[in-house]
């Protein structure tokens, strides 16, 4: 078996629900897993506030009974430092490891589209003028955001 013979992907798509929500669609599929994520989060908290999956293609019947597992995670702050953790403990232990990862990545993906949301609004004219002050901007008012990467560190 050679290194290129497996191969995963994973796609997720934001959108704005609503002035207050953004929605994920997360795809996982290889040529053993195909499963889907849809997931809310409100942007007022940052919790969770619906989520469901589906099973496209899976190893055993006991596969199934992981979505169950999802509702678990309603209520689950984003930006929690330990959230990606808590996840895998929750849903990925409990119910399925891949349904676990792929809702972090739903999560991360939220995440980024609230942080540059506000640059769509201008059409993105400014964001390499204003660099520096929006991350500034965004630091003071999204939880969690401080110290997660370079962009966002104490050191600016």
């Amino acid at each position: 078996m050679s290194a290129l013979s497996f191969s995963r992907s994973k796609l997720v798509a934001v959108e704005r629900s609503s002035e207050n929500i953004l929605k994920a669609h997360g795809v996982l599929d290889d040529y053993i897993y195909g499963m889907e994520i849809d997931v809310e989060v409100n942007l007022g908290d940052f919790k969770i506030i619906t989520i469901g999956g589906k099973m496209n293609r899976i190893t055993t019947s006991e596969c199934h009974r992981a979505l169950a597992v999802l509702q678990n995670a309603v209520g689950m702050d984003i930006t929690e430092r330990d959230f990606a953790r808590t996840v895998n403990r929750i849903i990925g232990r409990a119910g399925c490891l891949h349904l676990g990862n792929l809702l972090v990545e739903c999560c991360d993906s939220i995440l980024q589209a609230a942080i540059f949301s506000d640059l769509e609004k201008d059409d993105f004219k400014y964001v390499e003028l204003n660099a520096s002050q929006y991350a500034i901007e965004k630091v003071a008012t999204v939880p969690g955001l401080k110290n997660s990467c370079l962009a966002y560190s104490a050191d600016q």
